[in-house]
């Protein structure tokens, strides 16, 4: 037996239909995340000098720069006045594999470059 109907619908599944609307709405109901975590404007400056990745040299970076479609291991030189994070994936995604401080080399494995 399903129970008593009331107009329709069995009183079991209106009691289910109301608590997953009532869930439904309190997942979307949240704290915005910029209330939650505050966050000062980062500001974009261009890393000055050159980096070097795999002997092709680039300078003026702003941004993210994706190397290759698929990570490898890259011989990276900074020459700039920024630190520059290689990321795993192209995009600057999959997380930082490496920090690289200026003036000095490293060969992580990555797909993209940030200076910042």
């Amino acid at each position: 037996m399903a129970g008593p109907v009331r107009h329709g619908i069995s009183w079991r599944r209106g009691v289910l239909a109301v608590a997953a609307a009532a869930i439904g709405g309190a997942l979307l109901v949240g704290v915005p995340v910029s209330a939650a975590h505050p966050v000062t404007p980062i500001t974009r400056t261009t890393a000055q000098g050159m980096l070097t990745v795999d002997d092709h040299d680039y300078g003026d970076l702003t941004g993210c720069l994706t190397i290759r479609k698929v990570p490898r291991r890259l011989a990276v030189t900074n020459n700039t006045d920024q630190t520059v994070r290689v990321y795993l994936l192209p995009g600057c995604r999959g997380g930082v594999t490496r920090v690289i401080e200026p003036g000095r080399h490293a060969s992580p494995l990555g797909a993209a470059v940030l200076a910042n």
